[in-house]
Order: C-alpha cells, then sequence, then structure tokens
C-alpha cells in the first residue's frame, strides 16, 4: 500500500455512504432544495471527505490504531504526522462551508471543535472520548442533529425548530445505535467508555429502547407513504436485531454491526424520501 493510501485509509472511504446518508436525511427534509447536484458534491466534500474524514484520521493518530476500528477493519501502520493531516482536512472543511454561508460554517467548526475535543489525547482537559457519557453524546449529537442541521442549512434554508426537534429524533436513535459500534473493540484495560461501562448486552438492550423511543417521537410528525412504512419496518427491525443480539454480544459482533447499521441507514433514508415526497 502506498503511503498516499495509507494515508486516505485512515479517512474511513467505507464510511462515506453511511455519513452521507445522516446528512441527506437534512437535506432531503428541507423545503428548500433546488439544487441536487451541486448540494450532493457539496455534502461528500465537505460532510463526508472533509469534515468525517479528517475526524476520523485524527482520532485513529490521536489513539495510535493498529487494529480493528469502525468500518475500517484491517488498518495500515500510522503513518506519519496522520494528526496533522485530519486538521488540515477539517481546517478545509471550513472553507468549503463558507460557500454555503455562516450557518454551514457555524456547524462546521462546531463539529471540529467536539471532534478535537473528543479525540485530543495531548490537550489540558481530559478528553471527551474517555468522559462516559458524553463520548456518546459527541458521536450521537454529531452524527443525528449536526448532520441533520448541515443538510437542510446546505439548501440555503434557515435553521428552524422545525428542523432541531427532527434532528434530535435523529439523535435518539443514534445514542442507541453509535455504541455498537464499539462492541467489537472491547479490551480488558482501555479506558472506559459508554459501550464498557455498560456492557455490551445493556449497551444492546438499551439501544431496543431508544430505536423506540426514536419511533415515538418522528412517527407523529412523520409524512406517511411508503417511505415512512419502510423506514417503520427498519427501526422495528432493528429493535428486533439489537435484542436478539444482546443475548451473545460479543459473537460476530462486527458483522452483527454491519447488519444493525445497513438496517438503520436504508430505514432513514426511507424516512427522509417519504419527507421529500
Amino acid at each position: 500500500m502506498s503511503r498516499l493510501a495509507d494515508y486516505v485509509a485512515f479517512t474511513r472511504p467505507r464510511s462515506i455512504p453511511v455519513t452521507l446518508a445522516m446528512a441527506l436525511t437534512g437535506w432531503l427534509a428541507s423545503p428548500a432544495r433546488g439544487h441536487a447536484v451541486s448540494d450532493l458534491a457539496y455534502l461528500v466534500a465537505v460532510h463526508s471527505i472533509l469534515l468525517w474524514g479528517g475526524s476520523n484520521a485524527f482520532n485513529s493518530a490521536e489513539d495510535r490504531d493498529d487494529g480493528p476500528v469502525n468500518l475500517l477493519p484491517d488498518p495500515p501502520a500510522i503513518p506519519p504526522h496522520l494528526g496533522a493531516f485530519g486538521v488540515v482536512l477539517m481546517v478545509a472543511a471550513i472553507g468549503a462551508a463558507a460557500l454555503r454561508g455562516p450557518s454551514c460554517v457555524a456547524l462546521v467548526a462546531c463539529a471540529i471543535a467536539l471532534s478535537i475535543y473528543y479525540s485530543w489525547r495531548g490537550a489540558p482537559w481530559r478528553r471527551g472520548k474517555e468522559v462516559v457519557g458524553v463520548d456518546n453524546l459527541i458521536n450521537a449529537s454529531g452524527c443525528g442533529l449536526g448532520s441533520f442541521c448541515l443538510g437542510w442549512c446546505t439548501t440555503g434554508a434557515a435553521l428552524s425548530g422545525s428542523a432541531i426537534y427532527l434532528g434530535l429524533a435523529w439523535t435518539v436513535c443514534l445514542f442507541g445505535g453509535m455504541p455498537t459500534a464499539q462492541i467489537f473493540q472491547l479490551r480488558p484495560g482501555d479506558p472506559a467508555n459508554w459501550t464498557s461501562w455498560l456492557g455490551a448486552a445493556c449497551t444492546l438492550r438499551l439501544g431496543a429502547v431508544l430505536f423506540a423511543l426514536h419511533f415515538a417521537v418522528l412517527a407523529p410528525v412523520s409524512h406517511g407513504g411508503l417511505g415512512t412504512l419502510v423506514w417503520a419496518a427498519g427501526v422495528i427491525a432493528a429493535i428486533a436485531h439489537s435484542a436478539w443480539w444482546s443475548r451473545a454480544p460479543l459473537v460476530h459482533a462486527y458483522a452483527r454491526m454491519l447488519r444493525q447499521m445497513a438496517v438503520l441507514t436504508t430505514a432513514q433514508l426511507a424516512w427522509a424520501i417519504g419527507a421529500a415526497a
């Protein structure tokens, strides 16, 4: 693998479809869509490649990842200055966000601040990744509310109470779903995080409860139709899968995480398409 490919690997390109779906949900729910091609290109570049890719690279550099991580099951050796590479990508995201106005800049800047707080091992504070509960809140709010609002604002629409409500509904779902990506990485002696503190089985059972809460919060403001039905079926499937997985949480944990992620991402896109109809 070439040196450049090593740097690209740590941006976790396999995460692009998942992170794009998060932002695309807000874009599809926005009342002001008008430039589909340029908006989608912008979200891929700014949200999925620069912001998320940079955050992933910075996190891996700070953790010195030498084993499987989420959507990077076989990472190469850490290349030199990977952390600086991640920061450069994140800073570039701020510049690119300026193309769509101050709201996008503010959202991207907030995400970068949270990313650095979450990952920076040499900071004069205890990093967010090692504060139980805060770690999951950062991940869930960034993937939920933050991504939804960036997709919404990319269209030029102003943030509204409706956008925040919908983004929070997805945050509830992701607060239950994000920790399941840590189950296959649990190792004795690692710093405590939300998943290790709760235990794998309890994490999955709580996830099922939060998926149900997400359904209860979002269903009353959903648009109905086929998209909403597919979303509802996906959420119910995720509840059942999480409860079933909790019976043997460490068995095939990576494969089960991918299956649950696929179900929830498909459900999310179905809901968003229904909202745009």
